[in-house]
């Protein structure tokens, strides 16, 4: 009597917490359910039936050892676990943007620091990487004009977005810390990741009419 009571409350609680995890808009809170229902089908698969049903036990726990992964996909992308100290700093300059789209963006970014006056862009000369000052000060030139940018801004942006070649010459001070991004890499992201390209344009946008309305 004992074992049936197991039996029937083992397969039924599993099949129960299944049909409520396909109920969850959570992606986490869906996976977890699923985990712990499987590891419920894992346990019933090892006491109840006479004969072992290694086939279904095999694939219950590859099945659970997928879920787990993409648990831990998703935490790792709804968090800054692992984000260096300027990373963090980026990330929070920016805003916009989840944790995972971030590291996204990260991995064909490059930190570079200055160690001269370097030049970024050159007026009239197409606009092949993007780049974020996060410490430091740019020295815009155009049309015989001259503006200093503070840190936490774009370079690039306008041409960038209007597919133009740069209007006006950039140059760096020495120790400017700064993010670039190679166009055609950014590009192909940005097609890969709709949202990604949603809130970078916006960030550019944003940041673009900022210097416009300062200027």
């Amino acid at each position: 009597m004992f074992f049936e009571i197991v039996r029937f409350g083992l397969i039924h609680a599993a099949a129960l917490i299944a049909v409520a995890a396909l109920t969850c808009r959570d992606q986490l809170v869906l996976r977890a359910l699923l985990v712990v229902s499987t590891l419920l089908y894992i346990l019933y698969y090892l006491v109840v039936p006479e004969i072992m049903l290694w086939d279904a036990l095999f694939w219950t726990v590859v099945n659970l050892g997928v879920n787990l992964l993409m648990m831990a996909r998703l935490v790792l992308a709804r968090t800054q676990f692992r984000l260096s100290a300027e990373e963090r700093r980026l990330f929070a300059a920016l805003g916009g943007l989840s944790p995972g789209e971030f590291r996204s963006l990260m991995k064909i970014g490059h930190w570079r620091r200055s160690e001269g006056n370097d030049t970024l862009l050159r007026e009239g000369e197409a606009v092949e990487k993007i780049y974020y000052v996060l410490e430091g000060r740019s020295h815009v030139e155009k049309a015989g004009r001259s503006l200093v940018l503070g840190p936490q801004s774009f370079v690039g942006e306008a041409g960038f977005l209007r597919r133009q070649p740069a209007s006006a010459t950039v140059t760096v001070e020495p120790g400017t810390c700064y993010v670039e991004w190679p166009v055609t890499a950014l590009n192909a992201l940005r097609v890969r990741r709709p949202l990604i390209k949603v809130a970078l344009d916006g960030l550019l946008a944003s940041d673009m009419a900022a210097k416009m309305a300062a200027a």
